[in-house]
């Protein structure tokens, strides 16, 4: 393999990875933090809130009305395609790195009403909104 298109492969994933850390859709801010999230889920918008964690870390405490779809399973694209496209989410797990990825395989398989917490449950917990 050529030396230089390594090079420009890994720049190209290292640009992509950084561009989607900043995610816009048009003019709705899809990365939201603690405060933000909290509005969002108190607002009068139904809102599916996701927790991607794994089924042990959702059973430990998650947040009140949450789904669990395990983003580290290996059926999570099947999981999500039983979901409504139209319908608006958020997307939570321990710190926002699993919901961010989680976020931009959701965007690839058509679903355009997407919000990330970027920071984790516990911080999510300690903002006051509520779990079980």
């Amino acid at each position: 393999m050529d030396m230089n298109y390594v090079v420009k492969l890994i720049a190209f994933m290292l640009l992509f990875g950084f561009s989607s850390c900043q995610q816009e859709a048009g003019s709705t801010k899809v990365n939201l933090n603690a405060t933000e999230v909290k509005q969002l889920i108190e607002s009068s918008q139904e809102v599916v809130v996701l927790d991607v964690r794994t089924p042990y870390e959702f059973q430990e405490g998650h947040l009140e009305g949450a789904v669990n779809i395990d983003y580290t399973s290996p059926d999570f694209e099947k999981e999500i395609a039983k979901l409504d496209t139209a319908a608006t989410y958020l997307l939570y797990c321990k710190s926002g790195n699993r919901s961010s990825k989680a976020t931009t395989v959701m965007k690839n398989n058509n679903f355009n009403n997407i919000y990330n917490a970027t920071v984790g449950f516990d911080a999510l917990k300690s903002a006051g909104i509520e779990t079980k």
